[in-house]
């Protein structure tokens, strides 16, 4: 009994998980054997176990898995994703990319690959998993949805977890032919670059009537120092659009922050463009003219605007 429990005092300090080192460095392997015969502790991966009093998570999932593929596996789509912090639906399980080749395992779900790539993969929070550009190709093919993908873009990008540019670069590489999820993933960047929701869809707006595609998340030094990051900028242009999503500001600190960053940016020469949730999905034609007479001529679409 004082084993069991010490067993389970080992458990509790690596997130519910023993390895069978750990349980034989305190009882014999037929005791230890007579435990597992019993149900009393249950594989999650092999070598790496839970007592049957702790509920299976994902987090043991991911360790216990990772701990026993090493360096010949790593955490797979949404799972990768999850891991990363990046915004997706909860797993049921733990899933895994490993190189074509590597058997099955009763205890894992594995994804075997012919594309492995160490570019693809590196080690965050102590485990190995594909980068989030990776991540988001795999999820991809396996059938995530339009709305749940654009979910992960967006976050992924602002948590700074990727870039468009590397999404698309990886995605030219790992594509192939046939890859079921590949043209919705596709079609699904062009207006990615932003960082939620309202800014793909302001992106989509400026791609449906033909303008020039901004440039996002914009930065603005001075003496070496950021005085703003702005959502959007067109080239070869001072015209700046903010989209804001905030019902109001908290505090007149906030206020005072804004008002001076603002500020800064018109005394610098840029032309401030500010629009609400409300602007850009309930009347974005508003949103269009505004920003049409702000552009120079060379950048106007030839067509006047149809209503969006």
């Amino acid at each position: 009994m004082k084993r069991s429990l010490s067993l389970v005092e080992v458990g509790n300090r690596n997130g519910g998980l023993v390895t069978d080192s750990d349980a034989l460095a305190l009882m014999g392997p037929e005791a230890w054997r007579r435990r597992q015969d019993g149900g009393l502790w249950l594989e999650v991966a092999p070598h790496h176990y839970r007592h049957v009093a702790a509920p299976l998570t994902f987090d043991m999932q991911a360790r216990a898995g990772a701990a026993w593929l090493g360096h010949r596996g790593a955490l797979f789509g949404s799972s990768a994703l999850t891991w990363l912090s990046v915004e997706v639906p909860t797993p049921h399980h733990a899933e895994f990319l490993v190189p074509r080749g590597r058997r099955s395992i009763r205890s894992l779900v594995l994804h075997t690959t012919t594309r492995w790539d160490e570019r693809d993969v590196f080690r965050h929070k102590g485990l190995r998993t594909t980068t989030a550009a990776r991540a988001i190709i795999d999820w991809a093919t396996q059938g995530a949805s339009a709305r749940d993908l654009e979910r992960a873009i967006d976050s992924a990008i602002r948590l700074r977890r990727t870039a468009l540019s590397r999404l698309t670069d990886r995605l030219g590489v790992l594509s192939g032919s046939g890859r079921g999820g590949v043209v919705l993933l596709r079609e699904l960047l062009l207006d990615s670059g932003g960082e939620s929701h309202l800014e793909r869809r302001f992106l989509q707006l400026v791609r449906r009537v033909g303008l020039p595609r901004p440039q996002t998340q914009v930065v603005f030094r001075a003496n070496g120092t950021t005085v703003a990051r702005v959502d959007f900028r067109f080239p070869g242009t001072n015209v700046i659009v903010e989209v804001s999503g905030r019902l109001g500001h908290s505090s007149d600190s906030d206020r005072r922050k804004d008002a001076r960053r603002r500020n800064h940016l018109q005394q610098a020469g840029q032309i401030v463009l500010e629009f609400t949730t409300a602007d850009v999905i309930e009347t974005p034609d508003h949103v269009l003219q505004v920003l049409i007479r702000s552009l120079p001529d060379t950048q106007r679409p030839r067509a006047s605007v149809a209503r969006v």
